[in-house]
């Protein structure tokens, strides 16, 4: 007996009732959120990149015979591929000018708030450079790092060179320096910092070394000797506390807040993420911290 063939019934996908339908727009503004906290997780993670690699370079030019570091050197130091410090960094020339910058934009501008209080363009060349060096006595880390970062770029970094330019400008339009060019002023202001910071480095200078030279840098400006020996022998002020432009160099003489070598990617996304239970925005911010930098 011949079995009997029933066809089966067709299955229908019932649509769910309007109360529980998604808003049209819903699911494509998720969408738009999802790349929006990926692009984040993303750019976070290379300003931590970027920060373990001026943290290195900051290690190894931070004593005397940092000069000769090398590409390979921070990358070891970071604990990065040779490759992605390219993605931060076009050269060892470009490492140095943004750690250069680092070290003094906090500093420098602590410095240049100070001279609110200070009358004259003599006065505030005086307490610049007098500042300078006696932060490389206070933190000789800090002082290494500068002068051997500023011998391949500009001495101190771009924007110490324009203030110094400016500053004498000032001098030179009041009359109080002679000398004819700022452009020449501020070239002997940063050469005698760097020369002066490198005495103080390897020793054997008197405690008012700072100011001696700042007295002899003013003269050589054009300044009077009177008013040099004046203003040279006023005290020192404590710099203002200014609020700090870069997250990773924080103090003022190059205190810097230095992730650990160590770090793994796990405890990356463990400091990253807040315990909760796992959701899709949780899982998405793991999948874009566990990809490349």
């Amino acid at each position: 007996m011949a079995r009997s063939r029933t066809a089966p019934q067709s299955q229908t996908l019932t649509r769910a009732p309007k109360q529980f339908r998604r808003p049209p727009g819903r699911e494509r503004a998720g969408r738009r959120i999802d790349l929006v906290r990926r692009a984040e997780i993303g750019a976070e993670r290379r300003s931590r990149t970027r920060a373990a690699l001026l943290n290195a370079a900051l290690e190894l030019f931070g004593h005397a015979h940092g000069r000769a570091t090398r590409i390979e050197d921070v990358c070891a130091r970071a604990r990065v591929a040779r490759g992605t410090f390219y993605n931060h960094f076009t050269g060892i020339e470009a490492l140095l000018e943004s750690l250069s910058d680092e070290l003094t934009r906090d500093f420098d501008d602590a410095v240049h708030a100070g001279f609110e209080l200070m009358e004259s363009p003599v006065e505030r060349t005086c307490a610049a450079i007098r500042y300078y060096l006696h932060g490389a006595i206070k933190d000789p880390r800090w002082g290494w790092a500068m002068v051997n970062s500023s011998v391949r770029t500009i001495l101190f970094g771009e924007q110490v060179a324009r203030r110094a330019q400016a500053t004498i400008q000032e001098g030179i339009d009041s009359g109080d320096f002679s000398i004819e060019s700022a452009f020449v002023g501020r070239d002997i202001l940063l050469g005698t910092g760097l020369s002066g910071t490198l005495s103080l480095l390897h020793g054997g200078t008197p405690a008012n070394y700072p100011e001696k030279v700042a007295r002899q840098l003013l003269l050589s400006l054009g300044a009077s000797a009177a008013v040099a020996a004046s203003v040279t022998s006023k005290p020192l002020r404590d710099l203002p506390q200014v609020a700090p432009s870069s997250r990773f160099f924080r103090g003022t003489l190059g205190g810097a807040v230095q992730p650990s070598a160590r770090t793994t990617r796990g405890s990356v996304a463990r400091a990253a993420l807040p315990v909760k239970r796992k959701t899709r925005k949780t899982l998405l911010d793991r999948e874009s911290l566990a990809s490349d930098t």
